[in-house]
């Protein structure tokens, strides 16, 4: 029934434009929408580097008519996107604390191609070639409300190198016409999320949610000439996404710390996706800003030469 009724639209759409058209199938391996791997906490050090990987535990296929689009200059129509996503997602973070409070820093997301998985079905099977790849910059600020709680907001800007296919089809939609080209395109990813957290002795308990866009490819666009298909972009920024995350952050050294997370994509168009985890490491790099280090009479100048020596102490040495 539903190629019925996309056939009529068509075949109306068509008959009001008189003019040759292209079909167009395409796919994309895009990233995971995930949240800033940090549980908001700042360095303890100069700088922090944190690296880890997000895993996919189950995506579900969403097929829908999303856009249907006729003008004086091409027909848009699509019925779902045509996306790959990863299993794995890896991430590397180094952050540089200017302030007690203010990092920035940079940062990238690698989506493993083995392993990657297909969240849509078609008669197609159009294969995106390569790992799907982001660097870009990140900041954080740290809202301190006592000694054990705290709010942080962080942004995130990812430039992302997107593998894509993309076939011609014959008028029935579904014969393929030449060869599949094969591909990368960049594509813009922000982010943006509010972490609460919670001090607990050597542990800290996080929360909070994420907004972030999801790249993504329309799995079939009719155009009413080939020249707007040059024209036209093989992957979209897509929408945004609203993620939910808890995790908790533990203490394994003076300068070291084990990030545990779990998150759950609410947003499910273009992909429905099931809950996620994440696990990673922090490093506080180099020495404690001093404002961090508390300066006590022990710490302080030993007494000028002829001053008074403190009782019990010996006279300092020359």
């Amino acid at each position: 029934m539903r190629n019925v009724y996309l056939f009529i639209i068509i075949s109306l759409s068509l008959f009001t434009l008189s003019c040759a058209t292209a079909q167009v199938h395409r796919s994309a391996y895009v990233p995971l929408p995930q949240p800033s791997m940090r549980s908001g906490a700042p360095s303890q050090g100069r700088s922090m580097l944190t690296a880890g990987a997000m895993t996919l535990a189950k995506q579900q296929p969403v097929e829908e008519m999303t856009d249907i689009v006729v003008n004086t200059e091409t027909i848009s129509l699509s019925t779902g996107a045509a996306n790959w996503v990863p299993r794995s997602q890896m991430n590397l973070n180094w952050r540089y604390r200017f302030t007690k409070n203010f990092d920035m820093g940079i940062g990238g997301e690698w989506g493993l191609a083995a392993g990657k998985q297909k969240t849509y079905t078609d008669d197609l099977n159009l294969t995106p070639k390569g790992n799907v790849i982001g660097i870009g910059l990140s900041f954080g600020y740290n809202f301190e409300i006592d000694t054990q709680w705290a709010v942080a907001i962080s942004g995130e800007y990812l430039s992302f190198s997107v593998p894509y296919a993309k076939q011609f089809v014959d008028t029935d939609l579904i014969s393929p016409i030449g060869e599949v080209e094969y591909g990368n395109e960049t594509v813009g990813v922000y982010s943006f999320s509010i972490i609460p957290r919670m001090m607990m002795g050597n542990a800290t308990v996080f929360g909070g949610v994420t907004f972030r866009n999801h790249p993504t490819a329309p799995k079939l666009e009719i155009y009413s000439n080939g020249i707007n298909v040059l024209a036209d972009n093989n992957v979209e920024s897509g929408s945004t996404y609203t993620i939910i995350t808890i995790g908790a952050e533990f203490k394994l050294n003076p300068v070291l710390r084990l990030l545990v997370m779990a998150f759950q994509p609410v947003t499910t168009s273009p992909v429905k996706y099931f809950p996620m985890f994440g696990l990673g490491l922090a490093w506080d790099m180099g020495a404690a800003p001093r404002y961090q280090t508390p300066v006590t009479p022990a710490d302080g100048m030993p007494p000028a030469h002829g001053a008074p020596t403190p009782a019990n102490e010996p006279p300092p040495t020359i």
